[in-house]
């Protein structure tokens, strides 16, 4: 359905570049008015958008545009309406029987004129509005049981919900007194119900063969983390080969987790649809037979719990491993925190032993240089012991000037000592 613009009666409005679209996604999914006896076929498939484009082009080849949302037309005297959705395309076929008109096999027409062959069917629906409960009863097969109720408006509905001869679930239909919208609303509703249904249920397979994983993954980490409780004095080389063994195994967790985010996720959303169109068809109960409502709703709810238990089990496992990466690499760290302390007495052990040795060298480097210093002096004290003035010979003075000699090289040193470690610390 296209939505035409008005004619201008005031300045254009600088609109945001999305406004037409957000408009246009109001009239997006309109219901069809349809009157009895009527045959409609409801098809949910799974496309390329090159195979979605060949359908809209199928209904209307005039039209080369690619990429449309939605679609509605007639192609040989049935009506086709058609939506793309996030994940499928819905395609909706009505035939209405006209008093005297041939009945054509609506199933051959759509294979014939729609490439449905190059598209995985998601939902294959064959609803029936017919004259009475009566008719309605006919177009269900009588070995299986059968489910429905009333629907708002009073429009009689049944189901065996088991697929017939051609794959396609059959629902009958019956609306007394009702008007061609109200049919079209009541029955877009439960095309709706059925398409959401089933497309939730996409996300059991996955939850199921996910589960097998978790449930390595889940004795995998108990494995590990009593590994890690029961190491008393734990090496390096262990810890390592632990903290790889748990970097692995959440890899393998963060990969199941990304690989099944959207299609739980999906999943959600589309029990969520299905719950709200279960609710506006506002069934009740007719004698003894058992509402769809209450029969789907029974069989979906713990296939729903299943997707969300799996979801649960994904969360609580990637905390766990993540509690478990962080204390093990507490661990490490402390034990890393250990090892550099024990560096760093080690450290200190041995530059007090070289600073004990350097002190020991001091001392007799001192001892050293006040030797030749007393050696080399001992020629001028020599020559002045030959002085008619001394009085004390030269072994005297000699002896005398070695303490002073030794406190000159002694204070030297340290100026020196001091100066170098004064350039040190800057």
């Amino acid at each position: 359905m296209e939505i035409t613009s008005p004619q201008k009666t005031a300045p254009d409005w600088n609109f945001h570049e999305a406004h037409s679209q957000l408009l246009a996604e109001t009239h997006a999914r309109p219901s069809q008015a349809i009157t009895g006896p009527a045959e409609i076929i409801h098809m949910a498939l799974k496309t390329s958008d090159e195979i979605a484009d060949s359908f809209f082009h199928a209904l209307d080849p005039d039209k080369l545009e690619t990429g449309p949302r939605h679609r509605t037309g007639s192609l040989k005297g049935i009506r086709v309406k058609l939506e793309k959705h996030t994940e499928f395309l819905s395609c909706t076929f009505f035939q209405e029987l006209e008093a005297g008109t041939n009945k054509q096999n609506l199933m051959d027409f759509v294979r014939e004129n729609f490439p449905v062959a190059d598209s995985e069917v998601y939902v294959l629906l064959r609803l029936s509005l017919v004259k009475s409960v009566r008719e309605m009863l006919k177009v269900l097969p009588l070995d299986h049981r059968i489910y429905g109720g009333k629907m708002r408006d009073g429009i009689d509905v049944r189901s065996t919900f088991i697929p017939d001869e051609d794959g396609a679930i059959r629902f009958g239909l019956y609306g007394k007194n009702l008007t061609s919208d109200e049919l079209g609303r009541r029955i877009q509703r439960l095309m709706e119900m059925e398409t959401y249904r089933t497309m939730s249920l996409l996300g059991l397979p996955v939850a199921r063969q996910v589960g097998k994983k978790l449930a390595q993954c889940e004795k995998e980490l108990e494995h590990l983390t009593l590994s890690l409780g029961q190491q008393i004095v734990p090496t390096q080389e262990d810890d390592e080969k632990l903290f790889h063994e748990l970097s692995d195994l959440s890899e393998t967790s963060n990969i199941l987790l990304a690989e099944t985010r959207y299609r739980f996720s999906a999943s959600r959303a589309y029990f969520t649809l299905f719950q709200q169109r279960i609710e506006s068809l506002e069934e009740v109960k007719v004698g003894d037979v058992q509402t769809m409502s209450g029969f789907l709703r029974s069989r979906l709810e713990p296939a729903m719990a299943t997707i969300e238990s799996t979801a649960k089990r994904q969360e609580t496992l990637t905390n766990d491993l993540s509690r478990a990466l962080v204390l093990l690499r507490t661990r490490i760290e402390l034990n890393l925190n250990k090892g550099n302390q024990a560096l760093l007495q080690s450290m200190d052990k041995r530059h007090d032993q070289q600073l004990k040795i350097s002190q020991t060298v001091e001392g007799l480097s001192i001892v050293a240089i006040t030797y030749y210093a007393v050696g080399l002096a001992s020629y001028l004290l020599k020559a002045l012991a030959q002085q008619s003035w001394m009085p004390f010979s030269d072994t005297f003075l000699t002896a005398i000037s070695v303490p002073f000699i030794f406190i000159i090289v002694w204070l030297m040193l340290k100026r020196i000592r001091k100066a170098w470690e004064e350039r040190k610390s800057s």
